[in-house]
C-alpha cells in the first residue's frame, strides 16, 4: 500500500516537472480537480471516448469549436449517434457533461485534454468544476484484458466558491448502440453481481452480418453496488431524465417500461436508456465516481469455418464475472493508463509537443482495430491456448480483414506496445497462404472482404503482388527481432522463399500498383514506382536476415547478392540529380520515399546514406508551408492528397529538420478542426477536406494510424530470435513468455524498471525543488 502511494507520488511529481502545465490530464486520475494553467493548442475535429474495437469505436466530434458537452457521441463513421447521456445536478439545478438531451443546461466547456489512453473534458457546472475522463484502457501484454471491449467514464471535481452543494449524477445508454436503425426490436436486462449493477440490451434478431454498426452485439453499463445512494433502472429517456432533473435529493427513478421487449424508438419517439444514478448529498468535492460501457460479440470472427472467442473468456466463467472484474478493477486500471500514458508521453516529448499529440490522439484507434482471439474445443468451452489469432478490421475503408497494407502502417505502434501481437496477426495469413486453398506465387492483400468472416482470399490480385509480398517478409522479420520469436519463421520459411524469388523477379520494375492504388484520390494507377520498388527490395533484404536467423547460409547469401544488385539499379534510376529522387522512373515526379523506414525499423544498415540524404534533400526543396500548409502531398501527382501514416513513416526516415516539418505539417492537419472526422488518415493537404462521412475509403478511426509511433519504433531494441527447429505447442497463454513484450519504451518496461528507478527518482526530484516539492507532495497524500 504504502508502496504504491509512494509511486503514484513519484510518477505525479516527474510528470509536473517534465510536462508543466500539460500535466493537468495526468493529475486528473487522482482525483485532484485543477484549472488549465495555459490556453489549450491542440483542437481535433473529434476526440475518441470508447474506443476498444472495430465495433466498439465511439467519439465525440468537437469540429468548428462547437462545445462538446453540448453534442451528442457518434459511431467512428460520424453518420450514427450513440446514445450517451450524463447529468450533473448542483442545488436543483440541472447541466449535463455529456450529449444533448432535455431538459437541462449545457455545462461549460474549458478545456479538454488528450492522453494515449485518455480523454479529459474538464467544464464548470454552476459552481462546480467537473473532469470528466474516458479511459479506454490499453493492456497490451495482458491479452485477456486488451482483448476484453468495454472503457471507463469517470467524473471527479471540487466546487469553486469553496462552498458545499447538493450534488447528484446521472448517466444513461440507448439501444442506439447495438443497431443501425431505429426500427430494430431490442430487449433488456438488470443484474447485481457481488460489486456491481449492470444493465445490457440487445437486437431481438441479431446477426452476424453486418456493414460497420454490430446487429450482433449485447451492450452494457455498470457502475460499483458500492456508490452511495445508488438508483439504477431502466426506462424511457424522456421519462427518466425529466425524473431526475425536476427531484430535489432523496429522488427516485421509476420506470415507465412495461415488460423487457419493445423497439429501439417507440411510436411515441421514446428511447429505452439503462440509467444509473447516485445521489452524493451536500458537499465540495466530488471523488471519482466510475462507469463501464461494453460492447461484446461473441463469437468475433469466423476463421475459414470455426468460429473464434475473444481472449478474454478464457479467464472468466460469465459475462458478469469479468464485468465484476472489470469494474473492480478500476483503481489498478487507471494506475495502469497513468503508467503507459506517462511512458509514451515521456517519450515522444523528447521528439517534439506536436509529437506527443500526434501519438496522444492515435493510439487508442491503432489498437481497437485488433481483435484477440482463441480458437475453442468442447462446444466453445474450452480453449486452446496454442491457437492464439489476431484478426484486424481494415476500418475507415473497407470490410477486409487482416489488410496487409493497414497491419504494415500500424507496425510502429505494434513494435512499440507489443510486438507479439504483430505475430498474432500475421498467423493467420501465412496459414491460410501455405494451405493448398492459396496457390499464388505473391502474397495476398487479406483474409477476405466482408469482416467479420475471414475465409481467406483465392483471388487476391497480382496487381498488388509487389506491395503485399514485401510487406510480408518486412513484417515476419520485424515480429521476430522485436519480440525474439522466430517460430513464425521456422513454421513459414518455405512460403516466406516463394514470396522473396517473386520480388526478385518483379521487385526492381513493378508494373504492380501500390496500396495507395486502393485509395482512389491518391491517383496512382500507374506501374514503376520508386517507392514501391524501394518496399520490395528491402523485403528481399530482410529476407537474406531471415535465411541467416535460420541458419541457412546459402540462402542468406543468395538474397543479399540479389537485393545488393537491386538496390544499385534502383540507385542508378531514381536519382534526377545527386540531391532529387523522382517517384516514378524515366520523369520528374517526386514524393515521400515512406518505405525507406523499413530499412531503420529493421536496422538492416542496407540502404546507402546517400538515398536517405537525397530524400530528406527532395522533401525540403519541394515542400515549403505556404503551398502545402498541412505538410506535402503524398507525391506531386497524388492530386494534392496525402496519407498522415505514410508521411510519418517518411518522417521517422528523414532527418531531423525534415522530419519535424512533416510532423508538424500532420499536426496542422489534426488540429485544424475545419470539418468532421475521426483522424483520418487520407486528407487535401490544402484545405484539409477528405472524402468525408459515409464515403470509402476516408480513413476514419483507421488503424494504420499506429504510423504515429514511427519515431518511437526506431528505439526498439533487437532480440536474440529463438527458431525453433520445427512446429511446438505452448501450454501457457503467449502473453506470460518472456517474448510477449516489445523492446524499448513497452508496458514490460515500466513494470520491469520502476522498481530500480525509484531512490533514482527521488534524488533528482530533490535536486531539482530543494526538497520542497516532494516532501509536500508526500505530506498531502500521506
Amino acid at each position: 500500500m504504502v508502496f504504491g502511494i509512494l509511486l503514484s507520488c513519484i510518477f505525479l511529481v516527474t510528470v509536473h516537472l517534465r510536462l508543466g502545465s500539460s500535466c493537468q490530464c495526468l493529475w486528473l486520475g487522482l482525483a485532484l480537480p485543477v484549472v488549465a494553467e495555459e490556453k489549450q493548442t491542440f483542437f481535433p475535429s473529434s476526440v475518441p471516448l470508447a474506443v476498444r474495437s472495430p465495433t466498439f469505436n465511439c467519439w465525440l466530434d468537437v469540429h468548428n469549436g462547437t462545445n462538446p458537452m453540448g453534442l451528442w457521441p457518434q459511431f467512428w463513421t460520424d453518420n450514427h449517434i450513440l446514445g450517451w447521456t450524463g447529468y450533473i445536478k448542483v442545488d436543483g439545478q440541472t447541466y449535463h457533461w455529456l450529449g444533448d438531451p432535455a431538459p437541462g443546461n449545457t455545462s461549460m466547456w474549458l478545456s479538454t485534454q488528450v492522453t494515449p489512453t485518455r480523454t479529459i473534458f474538464t467544464v464548470q457546472a454552476g459552481p462546480m468544476q467537473l473532469n470528466v475522463t474516458f479511459l479506454s484502457p490499453i493492456e497490451p501484454s495482458d491479452w485477456a484484458k486488451q482483448s476484453f471491449p468495454f472503457s471507463y467514464v469517470y467524473v471527479d471535481g471540487k466546487s469553486t466558491d469553496g462552498m458545499a452543494h447538493f450534488i447528484q449524477l446521472y448517466s444513461d445508454i440507448s439501444g442506439e448502440w447495438v443497431t443501425a436503425s431505429f426500427d430494430t426490436g431490442i430487449q433488456w436486462n438488470s443484474t447485481r453481481k457481488n460489486n456491481t449493477v449492470y444493465h445490457q440490451i440487445q437486437s431481438t434478431s441479431p446477426h452476424s452480418e453486418f456493414t460497420d454498426i454490430a446487429e450482433d452485439s449485447v451492450v452494457y453499463y455498470a457502475i460499483s453496488s458500492a456508490q452511495p445512494n445508488l438508483v439504477s433502472v431502466i426506462g424511457t429517456d424522456q421519462a427518466l431524465r425529466l425524473q431526475f432533473a425536476s427531484q430535489g435529493p432523496g429522488f427516485t427513478l421509476t420506470s415507465d417500461l412495461e415488460g423487457q421487449i419493445g423497439n429501439v424508438q417507440g411510436e411515441d419517439g421514446k428511447l429505452p436508456v439503462l440509467a444509473h444514478a447516485l445521489d452524493l448529498g451536500s458537499t465540495d468535492t466530488i471523488a471519482t465516481v466510475a462507469w463501464a460501457v461494453g460492447l461484446i460479440r461473441d463469437p468475433v470472427i469466423t476463421f475459414g469455418n470455426v468460429s473464434r472467442r475473444a481472449y478474454y473468456w478464457s479467464q472468466y466463467a460469465s459475462i458478469g464475472d469479468s464485468i465484476d472484474a472489470f469494474m473492480t478493477d478500476f483503481p489498478a486500471a487507471q494506475r495502469r493508463a497513468l503508467a503507459l500514458d506517462q511512458q509514451i508521453l515521456q517519450d515522444a516529448l523528447t521528439v517534439s509537443p506536436q509529437y506527443a499529440d500526434l501519438v496522444s490522439l492515435g493510439t487508442r484507434q491503432a489498437m481497437a482495430g485488433i481483435e484477440i482471439t482463441l480458437s475453442t474445443t468442447d462446444n466453445g468451452n474450452r480453449f486452446n491456448f496454442s491457437d492464439v489469432k489476431a484478426f484486424m478490421k481494415d476500418v475507415g475503408n473497407s470490410q477486409r480483414v487482416n489488410p496487409v497494407e493497414t497491419i504494415y502502417a500500424a507496425l510502429p505502434a505494434l513494435m512499440y506496445l507489443n510486438s507479439s501481437i504483430t505475430g498474432l496477426l500475421l498467423e493467420p495469413l501465412l496459414e491460410y497462404q501455405s494451405s493448398s486453398a492459396y496457390g499464388n506465387g505473391y502474397a495476398a492483400s487479406d483474409l477476405g472482404l466482408l469482416y467479420p468472416s475471414a475465409p481467406g482470399g483465392p483471388n487476391a490480385s497480382a496487381i498488388y503482388g509487389v506491395e503485399n509480398s514485401g510487406n510480408m517478409l518486412i513484417l515476419v522479420l520485424a515480429h521476430a527481432q522485436s519480440s525474439g520469436d522466430g517460430s513464425l519463421i521456422s513454421r513459414y520459411y518455405d512460403l516466406l522463399t516463394k514470396w522473396a524469388e517473386y520480388l526478385g523477379k518483379n521487385a526492381l520494375s513493378p508494373a504492380q500498383q501500390s496500396a495507395d492504388a486502393r485509395d482512389t484520390v491518391l491517383s496512382q494507377t500507374h506501374g514503376n514506382v520508386t517507392n514501391l520498388a524501394l518496399k520490395g527490395i528491402i523485403a528481399i533484404q530482410a529476407m537474406s536476415k531471415i535465411s541467416q536467423i535460420s541458419g541457412r547460409s546459402d540462402d542468406a547469401q543468395k538474397y543479399m547478392t540479389m537485393a545488393s544488385d537491386s538496390i544499385q539499379s534502383w540507385h542508378n534510376l531514381s536519382f534526377v540529380s545527386p540531391s532529387q529522387l523522382r517517384w516514378t522512373y524515366n520523369n520528374s515526379t517526386w514524393g515521400l520515399m515512406y518505405n525507406l523506414l523499413a530499412d531503420k525499423l529493421l536496422k538492416l544498415d542496407f540502404v546507402p546514406t546517400s538515398i536517405y540524404t537525397a530524400q530528406s534533400s527532395t522533401i525540403s526543396t519541394n515542400v515549403n508551408e505556404s503551398q502545402f500548409p498541412l505538410g506535402p502531398p503524398l507525391s506531386s501527382d497524388s492530386n494534392l492528397n496525402a496519407r498522415s501514416d505514410w508521411t510519418l513513416f517518411s518522417a521517422a526516415a528523414a532527418d531531423n529538420i525534415t522530419r519535424d516539418l512533416l510532423i508538424s505539417g500532420v499536426h496542422e492537419y489534426a488540429s485544424s478542426n475545419v470539418s468532421s472526422s475521426m483522424f483520418p488518415t487520407l486528407y487535401n493537404v490544402q484545405d484539409g477536406s477528405g472524402p468525408g462521412p459515409g464515403m470509402s475509403p476516408n480513413g476514419y478511426a483507421s488503424p494504420a494510424q499506429g504510423a504515429v509511433f514511427s519515431v518511437l519504433a526506431l528505439s526498439v531494441a533487437n532480440r536474440t530470435v529463438i527458431v525453433p527447429p520445427s512446429e511446438s505447442t505452448r501450454d501457457a497463454p503467449p502473453e506470460l513468455s518472456d517474448s510477449s513484450t516489445g523492446g524499448g519504451g513497452t508496458t514490460g518496461a515500466i513494470v520491469g524498471g520502476i522498481v530500480g528507478a525509484i531512490i533514482a527518482v527521488l534524488v533528482i526530484i530533490l535536486k531539482m525543488t530543494g526538497g520542497s516539492l516532494i516532501s509536500c507532495t508526500l505530506c498531502s497524500i500521506f
